[in-house]
């Protein structure tokens, strides 16, 4: 009998979920919109702060470190708050993977940024423009937006990351700004583990 490669769950595994957002601030007021498991008990594993990013504007977290072990492929959710439910019927928060080769947040970054929870593209070479930044990145996918609620969740993508550091860059183009606060927003990339029987 051949064998069978299934994908594991992540809570069976060796592997867990990664949450960016502030911990200090996300609190999500519904189950609905809420990635994460214990509401009221919610922490950030690593840190991006989207509050108050305006429409056409990107924003990079912290670096994070995905483990000596990680998984071949992550799945992508993401969770923004609007500050009106004006987003454009249509408009899209794009999600990109900006990899790193070392773990020191200013060293082996794409574009040269210096690898920290802060506007695009911090401290990059030359001129870099936020559309010029997000070429140098792995394009996850889009969570397109809807008028109809400022509190908007959805899967976004999967991806391959290639190296073990990396950054979340999340760029607004949305069509309205997020709200001033990161109670709400957080993203959350779920491993895909494979397991072979």
């Amino acid at each position: 009998m051949a064998n069978e490669v299934l994908i594991q769950d992540a809570a069976g595994s060796s592997l867990s979920t990664i949450c960016f957002g502030v911990t200090a601030s996300l609190d999500p007021a519904s189950d609905a919109t809420n990635w994460t498991d214990d509401i009221g008990t919610d922490t950030c594993d690593v840190a991006i702060t989207l509050a108050g990013v305006a429409n056409g504007e990107a924003r990079a977290s912290a670096k994070a470190d995905l483990g000596a072990v990680r998984a071949p492929e992550y799945a992508l959710f993401g969770c923004v708050d609007f500050t009106e439910e004006t987003p454009t019927q249509g408009g899209t928060v794009d999600y990109y993977w900006a990899p790193s080769t070392d773990a020191t947040a200013n060293q082996g970054n794409v574009g040269g940024t210096d690898g920290a929870d802060a506007d695009v593209p911090s401290n990059g070479l030359g001129s870099l423009t936020d559309d010029d930044f997000v070429k140098f990145c792995i394009f996850i996918g889009s969570l397109v937006c809807h008028d109809g609620a400022s509190v908007q969740n959805g899967f976004v993508g999967v991806f391959r990351p290639p190296t073990r550091y990396g950054q979340l860059i999340v760029f607004n183009n949305s069509g309205d700004a997020f709200e001033n606060d990161d109670v709400e927003m957080h993203q959350v990339m779920s491993p895909i583990v494979y397991e072979v029987q």
